[in-house]
């Protein structure tokens, strides 16, 4: 199997994450901006000494929120991280159709390389619609929190004390998702709220890094190759750039600066998140969910050779 032309990020990378989120939790524990915010925001079922709301638990609110990003129909929390992953896909679409890892080669090595960048992006595609959309009924982040102690509080109060005593697989019958019972006007509170918002974050930005590095690895492995090439052939420098000249070029440098894009915006979105939604735990949940998921994808492959040959490694 080729190597790439530099080595993959080492995964001491990934440490960019868990400082993220702990740096946003220590702002919102010292900003006085963040301590009104979450005074707005917190429920009446949640203690006074919350480090910070739930995420589902905020859509009650009489006033607004101090910061625009604190605020749930903030334009990007509506128009990216609610549909994060169609960014995610259109961004990973346009680098298997413009890089030249997946174009620039033999049929065989293409071929290889499409394959198993689809069977990574599948994989983390999996994991996160059965964590936030479906696992044969409600999602696993739903089911967890009811296990955990968590109900649609309005809708149960609504419908009497005897409710209260059913079971929590009852429960998670009778009102399905957290998006279930925020559309019938109830409150999503009282269990552990695994921060579906950094998972997804987190997910989508390592996704994309590591793809994005792999291909810019192979360029740099390309452009290497063409100028050796040029110098021994002595031909015309812009025999080395004849490829760019039908606008391939330009639809590689759009798909890194649309990818780069994703990656820096869900990076941003993550910090917001970590400043103004969720308690720690639920956070860190999130966090380490996420980041298992990326440790199987992509770092393991380097270390285990049958998983490798599954799934690859970005760039090889």
């Amino acid at each position: 199997m080729a190597t790439p032309a530099r080595p993959p990020p080492s995964p001491i990378v990934l440490f960019i994450y868990p400082a993220t989120l702990l740096l946003g939790s220590l702002f919102s524990t010292i900003s006085p901006t963040a301590q009104s915010t979450r005074r707005l925001e917190a429920p009446s079922t949640q203690p006074a000494g919350a480090l910070a709301p739930s995420l589902a638990a905020d859509l009650h609110l009489s006033q607004s929120p101090v910061n625009y990003f604190a605020r749930k129909n903030n334009i990007f929390n509506i128009y990216f991280v609610k549909i994060g992953w169609l960014w995610t896909t259109l961004a990973f679409a346009s680098l298997i159709l413009a890089q030249p890892a997946f174009r620039s080669t033999s049929q065989q090595t293409r071929i290889r390389r499409t394959l198993q960048a689809i069977s990574r992006y599948a994989l983390a595609t999996t994991v996160w619609y059965v964590m936030t959309q479906w696992f044969f009924g409600p999602a696993i982040i739903d089911r967890s929190f009811v296990y955990t102690g968590g109900k649609c509080q309005e809708i149960l109060k609504q419908a009497g004390e005897a409710r209260s005593n059913l079971t929590p697989s009852t429960q998670l019958e009778t009102v399905f998702s957290a998006a279930a019972c925020k559309s019938a006007g109830g409150i999503w509170g009282g269990g552990h709220d695994i921060s579906g918002h950094v998972f997804m974050l987190v997910l989508t930005t390592a996704l994309l890094a590591f793809e994005a590095n792999g291909v810019g690895a192979f360029s740099l492995g390309s452009r290497a190759e063409g100028d050796g090439s040029r110098e021994r052939k002595g031909s015309d420098p812009s025999d080395v750039r004849g490829d760019q000249d039908d606008g391939s070029g330009l639809a590689r440098t759009w798909s890194l600066r649309f990818v780069w894009g994703v990656v820096g915006l869900g990076w941003w979105m993550l910090f917001m998140t970590a400043i103004w939604f969720h308690t720690w735990t639920e956070k860190w949940s999130g966090l380490l969910i996420a980041l298992s998921t990326v440790y199987a994808i992509y770092i393991l492959p380097r270390k285990l050779a049958p998983w490798r040959d599954i799934v690859g490694v970005p760039g090889a």
